[in-house]
């Protein structure tokens, strides 16, 4: 995985983002879902743009950071809002978990993992796997070669595609290994 610069911090929670990136309508995505709201995994964390609000509506949330000053800000987010159903786990790999995860989330966090279809096929595991990543042609977000076009997923073998909404400069799935 790569790291994610720090200095950026503020870039992952930030007014222009909320509009776009509107955290109440992934979670009304979210609980539309037929699936248990036990334990959910936030990869990528970050500053907690959504593994807080996943803490809402999740009795367990395993936060994944590869990056130890992002999970300082992160820690810190959390304890100052009182949340105490989060985990932060520090690693670059799938982590391993003492239960099943019923939703596993990337969101704008794959491109940056190195073996990223290896560690989705991990996340299908799940009942449901939210990626939000950013639309190949957006001028904004990381270089255009390390973004992942939407249709990668959409024909992915084993894969069940169950949402797919492009809001430009992003897009999101929810997907889930066929049963």
């Amino acid at each position: 995985m790569k790291m994610f610069n720090p200095a950026y911090a503020d870039l992952l929670d930030n007014p222009e983002r909320r509009r776009v990136l509107p955290i109440k309508e992934i979670l009304r995505y979210l609980i539309s879902l037929k699936m248990d709201r036990k334990v959910a995994v936030d990869v990528g964390a970050g500053t907690g743009y959504l593994t807080i609000p996943l803490s809402w509506v999740f009795r367990r949330v395993y936060a994944v950071e590869a990056n130890p000053k992002m999970a300082g800000f992160l820690r810190e987010n959390l304890m100052r809002r009182g949340i105490t159903n989060v985990k932060i786990i520090l690693s670059e790999k799938p982590p391993e978990l003492p239960e099943r995860p019923n939703l596993v989330a990337f969101s704008l966090s794959l491109h940056e993992i190195r073996n990223w279809r290896d560690y989705l096929r991990w996340a299908l595991k799940a009942d449901y796997v939210l990626i939000i990543e950013w639309c190949p042609g957006s001028k904004r977000g990381p270089p255009k070669e390390e973004k992942i076009p939407r249709e990668e997923f959409l024909h992915m073998e084993g894969v069940e595609l169950v949402l797919s909404r492009v809001r430009f400069p992003y897009y999101l799935l929810i997907l889930r290994g066929e049963r």
